[in-house]
């Protein structure tokens, strides 16, 4: 009888537990956004690699144009994608003097993606590997990496396809 006693105290100890650890994980806010811009106010995109005008696109009344490398439709889809990077989750935030190294030693930004008048400065990796670290102005944010691979992706994925 007394082994059975235990036992339920030990499972109504684990429920009660596993209900505490539940309720603090619910709790948690949400990272904030990267930045407070709406997608929809973006009327320009460049993206700049090593300082080199990659790719522009610009919006019209009919949705995306791609204005560099050359001038025809773009994919409102995959711009779309791209424009997720204004509301991405920071997943940690810094001032810019705190002292991190987001561009190593060539001091530049690996990627740059300006959003009118929004510049976000991509820099390297960070530790844990899948994050990278991004200057806004002068705040420093820590990013899913997947927006890099976002932002360097061939301006033949952002056209249109017939």
């Amino acid at each position: 009888m007394r082994l059975y006693a235990i036992d339920r105290l030990t499972l109504l100890l684990a429920t009660l537990a596993a209900l505490l650890l539940a309720a603090h994980w619910l709790a948690r806010p949400a990272p904030a956004s990267l930045t407070p811009v709406a997608p929809q106010s973006v009327n320009e995109i460049q993206v700049l690699q090593g300082g080199r005008l990659q790719m522009s696109v610009l919006r019209d009344r009919d949705g995306w144009m791609l204005t560099h490398p050359d001038i025809e439709r773009a994919a409102a889809g995959r711009v779309a994608g791209l424009l997720g990077l204004l509301q991405a989750p920071s997943l940690h935030r810094w001032q810019a003097s705190s002292g991190i190294d987001v561009f190593g030693q060539s001091d530049r930004p690996v990627r740059t993606i300006r959003f009118d008048e929004l510049t976000i400065e991509f820099g390297g990796p960070s530790t844990p590997p899948g994050r990278r670290y991004v200057r806004i102005g002068d705040h420093t944010h820590l990013v899913d990496d997947i927006w890099f691979k976002l932002a360097g992706l061939p301006v033949d994925y952002y056209r249109e396809q017939p």
